[in-house]
């Protein structure tokens, strides 16, 4: 029998949290997070932790006792969802997990599922065991490899190539592969908003000269390079030509994880597996779900997890006012700090032997960071930035030179630890009982 709620929140990132938070303001809201897991992971720090498997624990927190929030009206469900059927408005969870099987109704539901991400994320239902035993498979593979490719040459492939850098050397060849040749299309190439020609262009020759990237014009249709594959192999470009490499990692989305959906109503998901919306980011074959993220209206503007935490507040809103037979508003995106065309930052790699590009902050933090000047360390002024966090002498570049370098990728990894806490994950550092001490990797 199906146990019955108000509001199902379903996801595992920033976006589900700041959601069932919003709705855990209204007590007399039953609202069903399924979370769908026995853990919580910041995948931000993927480049970090793939690379070296040894910090993976640190951003990681296996006790549900420490992670979970205490809010009276929310019951959480730790096991993922198998359907998700909009006709019935009923949820069923997979047979795996500690609530295996379960069946849940609701009255409207908020979709914070993101995107599919093989490797950089938990795959759907996966234990915290299995979880270690990927990461360690590919810190593994990736420290013995000899050549490696990178598919995707956005922010999160550019991360990947610094990371790996740090954490194995300069020993194997690193391939970025890009559709265009180019780093960072969308953000700061020809499919930006505003397009920063300068940026591209220094990336580029950062990761060429310094980091001994080649980055490598090419595409790939075939699906079964869609997964990682950590053994050797050939990938087989578009154009006919191949790569062989020791390790291949995709390091783009893969379409919303919106698979679990099932509908009699054949216009509920757009080609690409997007959910379509109106303006109020409401399902407009479905007027009880909404989703964050995974929309067809996409969300513009930096920083992302603003835009997320935005969306997700704005759903959660709105579901309840449907719930109360009530109109829902339009989405305006009144988060803080305001949308900006182009992210922070360019990071390729966390921490010594780095290398940040501070690209656009809001203009508080851009006089303060000195960035109108390329003031820098010594010439900020003091106290703000000389030694409050450590790395911080180097935060914004030196004195009279551009805002980058190995002094802004130390004190990011630093900054990064400061994210977690403040989108409500807690407990980071713990892996718990689930998961026996193990050797550290030689």
């Amino acid at each position: 029998m199906a146990s019955s709620f108000d509001v199902a929140v379903v996801g595992a990132g920033l976006g589900a949290f700041h959601a069932a938070e919003e709705l855990a303001k209204s007590k007399n809201t039953k609202v069903a997070f399924i979370y769908g897991y026995t853990f919580q992971e910041w995948v931000m720090a993927a480049a970090i932790f793939l690379n070296n498997p040894d910090e993976h624990q640190k951003w990681t927190c296996g006790v549900p006792e420490k992670w979970k929030q205490k809010w009276p009206n929310v019951q959480y469900f730790l096991s993922s969802v198998e359907s998700i059927d909009c006709d019935k408005k009923e949820i069923k969870l997979m047979n795996k997990g500690p609530d295996a099987g379960a069946v849940i109704s609701y009255k409207a539901v908020i979709l914070a599922t993101g995107s599919k991400s093989p490797l950089l994320t938990p795959a759907p239902g996966m234990s915290l065991t299995e979880r270690v035993a990927e990461v360690r498979a590919c810190g593994q593979a990736l420290k013995s490899a000899k050549t490696v490719v990178f598919n995707g040459s956005g922010l999160v492939g550019v991360e990947m190539c610094g990371d790996f850098r740090i954490q194995n050397g300069y020993g194997a060849k690193v391939i970025l592969l890009s559709r265009s040749g180019k780093v960072l299309d969308s953000d700061f190439g020809d499919k930006a908003h505003t397009p920063d020609a300068g940026v591209v262009t220094k990336v580029t020759n950062i990761l060429k000269d310094k980091f001994q990237v080649d980055v490598k014009q090419g595409s790939v249709s075939d699906p079964k390079f869609s997964d990682p594959i950590l053994s050797p192999g050939t990938l087989k470009l578009d154009d006919g030509s191949t790569l062989d490499f020791d390790v291949y990692i995709p390091c783009y989305p893969l379409g919303p994880n919106t698979s679990s959906l099932v509908s009699s109503k054949s216009d509920l998901l757009d080609p690409r597996g997007a959910l379509v919306t109106n303006e109020c980011l409401q399902s407009t074959a479905h007027p009880e779900v909404f989703g964050v993220g995974i929309t067809t209206i996409k969300l513009f503007g930096h920083p992302v997890s603003s835009r997320i935490t935005a969306a997700s507040q704005h759903c959660a809103r709105q579901a309840a006012a449907v719930i109360e037979g009530k109109q829902p508003q339009v989405f305006k995106d009144k988060g803080a700090p305001p949308p900006m065309s182009h992210p922070m930052n360019v990071k390729i790699g966390h921490g010594p032997g780095g290398y940040m590009i501070w690209t656009s902050l809001p203009g508080p933090a851009k006089v303060c960071c000195c960035q109108c000047c390329n003031g820098g360390y010594p010439c900020c002024p003091p106290p703000c930035c000389w030694c409050c966090i450590p790395g911080c002498s180097g935060a914004c570049g030196t004195c009279g030179s551009p805002p980058e370098g190995e002094g802004p990728a130390k004190l990011m990894i630093h900054l990064l630890a400061k994210f977690p806490p403040a989108h409500g994950f807690k407990g980071l550092g713990d892996y718990g009982a689930e998961v026996p001490t193990q050797a550290k990797m030689t």
